[in-house]
């Protein structure tokens, strides 16, 4: 019996390997292999965009809703702060000029008044000229706005000391014509609701 499957199997050619199936009928026809693709369907230009396309510029947009301004207050105040910590009190100034415009625009004067202030002091510091400048414009719109129009009169000359010093002949011209308008105008009565906020009303005691 034993000699009988010895010569059974020898006749009949079978593998004793696992890949048994691959012999015979049941062996897999070999397709040829995939030519890669050469021709891609899409554009890199078309993700990636064109060098030739002229970047749009973006204007800038005034702040106007009241979400808008407590956003821009927190994101510049915590900013300089940074930059005070760390001695960059020449970003600092700039942070305190923008905090200045946002209470501007909230009508917080008092407090657009002392961060100009705390701005001009350091731009002093730092020389930096064109932001003194800038500050000492700002600083005598609130000024007027508050009723000193003397103190404001005096901002506004010394900005136009600074403009003819460095030879800025548009800025000097600007700066005379805010000092003309303002030539016969005295010093009126700040109005308390863009100076101070209202106090809270007093709790009754109940008996």
């Amino acid at each position: 019996m034993k000699y009988f499957l010895f010569l059974f199997l020898c006749f009949t050619g079978l593998s004793a390997s696992a890949q048994w199936w691959r012999i015979g009928p049941l062996k897999h026809k070999r397709y040829p292999q995939i030519a890669p693709v050469k021709n891609y369907v899409f554009n890199k230009n078309y993700i990636l965009g064109s060098s030739q396309v002229k970047p749009v510029p973006i204007k800038p947009v005034k702040l106007r809703s009241y979400y808008d301004l407590t956003q821009a207050e927190n994101r510049f105040m915590k900013s300089a702060q940074h930059n005070m910590r760390f001695r960059e009190y020449n970003i600092a100034s700039y942070n305190f000029s923008d905090l200045a415009k946002v209470y501007m625009e909230l009508n917080r004067l008092s407090e657009a008044k002392w961060f100009l202030l705390q701005s001009n002091r350091i731009s002093r510091l730092q020389n930096d000229d064109r932001h003194t400048f800038l500050n000492l414009i700002s600083l005598a719109s609130v000024k007027i706005d508050m009723g000193d129009v003397s103190l404001a009169r005096e901002d506004l000359i010394e900005a136009r000391g600074i403009a003819n010093a460095r030879g800025w002949r548009n800025e000097s011209a600007e700066v005379d014509k805010k000092i003309q308008s303002i030539k016969n105008v005295s010093n009126s009565a700040p109005k308390a609701e863009l100076k101070y906020a209202d106090m809270p009303a007093a709790e009754t005691k109940s008996k």
